[in-house]
């Protein structure tokens, strides 16, 4: 292990720059760390860097990096709290390698991530990110849900063009599980990730590389595991259930924000830019309505449920066009007998 101060003292070290960057950015999260780090360090594709910027944590990380006697991982100890978007556009404005992963310091990556996902690459050069499904795991590791993914519908190996890509991704907002994306460093768009989409940095990344024309691949085997618990980042957005957490009305309103901004940005570009705009808009009423849905879970009583209706509708009235939430309402007053035997019939 080599503790760096910042990423360019490589220049003058003399050393063969390796094919792919893994970096792990990390803040207090000694106890969940090592097994990020192991599963990078266990990867079948051995042309690799492992680099690891501590967010200035407060608690043991700097002893559990150095516990792992490794020549390709590399320490960074920042002298401040950068915050997340800080510590990743770090990382993202020096990164020299061909390939770049960002893992969650408390998600895992399976032995054959990397090896999978830079032969995809070498095959398909227009191809800007290649991503996984993934296990959905607990604080202790264990597998909640198999086989995940989070792309509506894909459910082989395949490779989306970039109108696709937006295409879906106005649909149903983010597809991608970053812990699982390998992302070719050419085609990280020249302002990275932008403050204005935070929390959801990720996404908007996506999106602006999709705009530049760049292909999306996915492989279908759960090839990492993300793990789902109430001190990850992504609880922020909201608590977790299922395969990833509730979303709130804000997020929801935010992500359609980011794929206008997108659109905005890029309409001589991109085409069918009106029809994408409404999807956009069809997207965040659908995810309202099943934000309602999940916060029923899982008696789905009628009190709660117009509770969280009336939310909805007040953020967007429009809401009330369509048939999703009266049938959620017309559900939660039969009650999930009556609505099987409805679905049987």
């Amino acid at each position: 292990m080599r503790t760096l101060q910042v990423l360019s003292n490589r220049a003058g070290q003399n050393a063969r720059v390796p094919r792919v960057t893994v970096f792990i950015p990390t803040y207090n999260r000694a106890k969940l760390l090592p097994h990020a780090i192991r599963s990078v360090l266990e990867q079948t594709f051995d042309d690799l860097g492992l680099l690891i910027s501590d967010n200035a944590s407060e608690d043991e990380t700097p002893a559990v990096v150095a516990s792992f006697d490794d020549p390709r991982i590399e320490y960074v100890r920042q002298p401040e709290n950068l915050g997340l978007l800080g510590n990743q556009n770090w990382f993202l404005t020096q990164v020299e390698t061909d390939f770049a992963l960002i893992l969650g310091d408390d998600d895992i990556v399976y032995p054959t991530l990397l090896e999978r996902t830079v032969a995809e690459f070498d095959r398909r050069p227009r191809v800007g990110v290649v991503h996984t499904a993934f296990d959905l795991i607990d604080e202790h590791g264990e597998v909640l849900l198999p086989d995940v993914n989070w792309t509506y519908g894909l459910d082989r190996d395949c490779v989306e063009s970039a109108q696709e890509f937006m295409t879906e991704s106005m649909r149903w907002s983010c597809r991608i599980c970053a812990s699982t994306a390998l992302i070719r460093t050419a085609a990280l768009p020249p302002d990275r990730m932008v403050e204005a989409d935070f929390p959801a940095i990720d996404f908007g990344l996506w999106l602006r590389m999709a705009a530049a024309g760049w292909e999306f691949a996915f492989l279908n085997d759960a090839l990492a595991a993300y793990r789902i618990h109430g001190l990850a980042q992504s609880a922020a957005s909201g608590g977790p259930q299922g395969p990833g957490y509730v979303q709130g009305i804000e997020i929801v309103s935010h992500l359609k924000d980011i794929k206008l901004d997108v659109l905005a940005q890029n309409d001589g570009r991109l085409s069918d830019v009106e029809r994408l705009r409404r999807l956009a808009e069809d997207a965040r009423r659908r995810e309202l309505v099943i934000m309602a849905r999940n916060l029923t879970l899982p008696e789905r009583k009628p009190k709660p449920t117009f509770r969280a209706l009336a939310r909805v509708v007040r953020a967007d009235p429009a809401v009330l066009l369509g048939a999703p939430p009266w049938k959620l309402a017309a559900g939660s007053i039969l009650g999930p007998r009556a609505v099987e035997w409805l679905k049987r019939r």
